[in-house]
């Protein structure tokens, strides 16, 4: 897996576990916390991309809110017809 996908995946899993641990919490809660947390860090920058931080909240909040796993379906992929 290369470096890039890797931290962004860091990044989901840890708003995943913010989001899961508190119903209740909103996007800039979780910034805040992510900010005060890696903001000293230089090993990932992802935890402070607003863009990143942002899809990895709406996706948490959707398989929160589905109990399913988010699947992103681009205009290339298609699903097959029974």
């Amino acid at each position: 897996m290369g470096k890039v996908k890797q931290a962004i995946q860091e990044v989901q899993e840890i708003v995943y576990w913010y989001v899961q641990g508190n119903r209740d919490i909103t996007l800039p809660e979780v910034q805040t916390l992510l900010f005060k947390k890696y903001w000293h860090k230089n090993d990932n920058g992802y935890f402070l991309d607003e863009r990143v931080v942002k899809n990895a909240y709406n996706k948490a909040v959707w398989e929160r809110d589905n109990e399913e796993e988010y699947e992103l379906r681009t205009h290339y992929q298609r699903e097959e017809v029974l």
